[in-house]
């Protein structure tokens, strides 16, 4: 029974590795847009946007005295990653 579906599952099999085209295997632009897109939220106004939100946030903490220090360098140290962060892939590049 094994055998047999092997053998009728070959030719096709092999049908369409021979007509399989290495352009179909490589298309990877709808993923390539939604990370273009990714970034461009995080890096623009959106981002911008966020990121005050994120300081006024830090410095009302502040203000009240019920700031974590170690809560203030994450923000910080965040902000300045996703913002450099083409320059420093570039970097690499």
């Amino acid at each position: 029974m094994l055998r047999h579906r092997l053998s009728r599952l070959l030719p096709i099999a092999t049908t369409l590795t021979a007509f399989a085209s290495p352009t179909l295997a490589q298309d990877l632009s709808p993923i390539q847009t939604m990370l273009e897109t990714v970034e461009a939220a995080l890096t623009g106004p959106i981002g911008i946007a966020v990121a005050t939100l994120a300081v006024i946030g830090t410095g009302f903490m502040c203000m009240m005295g019920r700031l974590n220090w170690g809560w203030f360098a994450s923000v910080i140290i965040g902000i300045v990653l996703i913002f450099s962060a083409s320059t420093i892939v570039a970097g690499f590049a």
